[in-house]
């Protein structure tokens, strides 16, 4: 019996088609374009799903959908987060889901240190100051990254990739804060150094979030976060936006508690005229629409790593990079 494809994700079928018959003793399969489908198109399109693709636009895949599942037996979310899945749900009706661990490392950790030297070298600023004739070259005071502490908040794929590129900036030190400490080897070869959170935030000069969103990390940003860190410390999120207590943050950079902030994660994507970090100058924080995995060598990588791992679920092996129990 033909087995049924769905896709979320914002990609022609036709390609993703080529992608999975790539691999070897793929069944035929029929594809069908989930992406933009009303609630109850989407339930409709789940009874009969034998594999489903999800999509780096984080449409979620909450439990309305997983109730209504029948033959599924795989989840493949083309990308690293997967915190737009209810993976209790799917534990429960024996759905796997999987991510793809490695696909936009490189182009995150790029993304990272592009918004560093953005803060570090006031580039917003500068840019403005041309642009409206104020020529404020001995005002902006930019600085080096070199001779300062970082703080790596999660030491996964992103947050050792991160570690590795900032070698030549020459810091005086990276720290890393995770749930367990990384081997020795491991420390020495992205030269890092272990650290508390709270020891962290009170140490460096930029701090960088790479940790999963889930219920131990929400928020961990919060007010007492923000107040213990430096007054001429930044803050980066390219992990997710709940990582980060939004107003406190809005209310730390209009009070001169943090000198400044770069976020391409949001609670609400997109934020709405009413999220409170948008009424905080542009001098404070640098805004990216959620783009940090993005490149086109990033996505070539996820869709082949996805479609290869779609393969396997087709041919009735056990899918890689499997996320729930």
């Amino acid at each position: 019996m033909k087995k049924n494809l769905l896709s979320l994700a914002p990609v022609s079928l036709e390609t993703l088609k080529s992608l999975i018959q790539r691999s070897p003793g793929v069944p035929e399969f029929d594809l069908i374009d989930g992406h933009d489908m009303s609630g109850e198109e989407l339930g409709q399109a789940f009874a009969k799903a034998d594999v489903v693709l999800g999509t780096w636009t984080f449409k979620r895949i909450g439990k309305d959908l997983i109730d209504r599942a029948g033959p599924l037996k795989l989840i493949q979310q083309p990308s690293i987060g997967y915190d737009n899945v209810d993976l209790k749900a799917c534990s429960e009706r024996r759905i796997r889901v999987a991510n793809v661990p490695t696909g936009n490392v490189v182009t995150v950790a790029e993304h990272t240190i592009a918004m560093a030297l953005a803060l570090s070298r006031k580039l917003v600023r500068a840019n403005s100051s041309v642009r409206e004739g104020r020529w404020d070259r001995l005002t902006l005071e930019p600085f080096e990254l070199g001779g300062k502490t970082w703080g790596i908040v999660g030491l996964g794929e992103i947050g050792r990739a991160v570690a590795l590129r900032l070698r030549p900036f020459g810091l005086t030190k990276v720290l890393y804060y995770a749930p367990h400490q990384a081997a020795k080897t491991v420390e020495e070869e992205y030269g890092v150094e272990y650290s508390s959170l709270p020891m962290l935030l009170k140490a460096s000069d930029i701090v960088s979030l790479h940790a999963p969103l889930n219920g131990s990390t929400r928020n961990m940003i919060d007010a007492g976060a923000l107040a213990s860190m430096k007054s001429a410390a930044y803050l980066i999120n390219v992990g997710r936006g709940g990582l980060v207590d939004e107003a406190a943050l809005a209310d730390a950079l209009l009070k001169q508690v943090i000198a400044g902030a770069a976020i391409d994660v949001y609670a609400e994507e997109p934020p709405g005229a009413a999220d409170p970090l948008l009424k905080v100058p542009e001098d404070k924080i640098l805004f990216t629409p959620h783009i940090a995995g993005m490149s086109p060598e990033g996505m070539h990588r996820i869709m082949m790593e996805s479609a290869e791992n779609i393969a396997r679920a087709l041919a009735g092996k056990d899918p890689l990079h499997v996320v729930n129990p």
